[in-house]
């Protein structure tokens, strides 16, 4: 199981007033979570590792980061039947909790809102995917 959620918003933590910068962070990183306590635990950390190897290669922008903790998303029902993994803007628990991202479940969460990095960043996790997906099939380009 692999999901894309909520892909686009690595501002950095809210400042003293509450308020979050309108521009990606320089650390800005797609996160790549499993989650340690699923029963396919060693499975889906491996595939983690796997789409960050592929972020390695393929990404243009926009390392990725591995963590352990994912949680409070919709891949979490399958965790426990096959591997799964959530690639994200930020991590689940510490970050988009303590309001890193402000159109989490926003009306603000519009086009109009997110700039060109932020879109970028987006690029990133689906250059990340579809380079793993690739590998993972054997997938060869031909001419035509």
């Amino acid at each position: 199981m692999i999901q894309h959620d909520m892909m686009l918003f690595d501002h950095g933590a809210p400042g003293p007033d509450g308020r979050v910068s309108r521009d990606q962070r320089p650390e800005a990183d797609v996160n790549i979570e499993f989650q340690t306590d699923s029963a396919l635990a060693r499975e889906s950390r491996d595939l983690a590792f796997f789409f960050k190897s592929a972020n390695d290669a393929y990404a243009t922008d926009y390392p990725a980061m591995v963590g352990p903790h994912m949680t409070n998303t919709d891949s979490t029902p399958f965790m426990n039947v096959t591997p799964a993994i959530s690639l994200r803007e930020n991590e689940r628990g510490m970050h988009i909790g303590a309001g890193w991202d402000p159109h989490w479940h926003q009306p603000t969460d519009l086009y109009v809102t997110f700039t060109d990095d932020d879109f970028r960043l987006g690029l990133n996790a689906a250059q990340t995917t579809l380079a793993a997906i690739a590998q993972l099939v054997d997938a060869t380009v031909s001419a035509p």
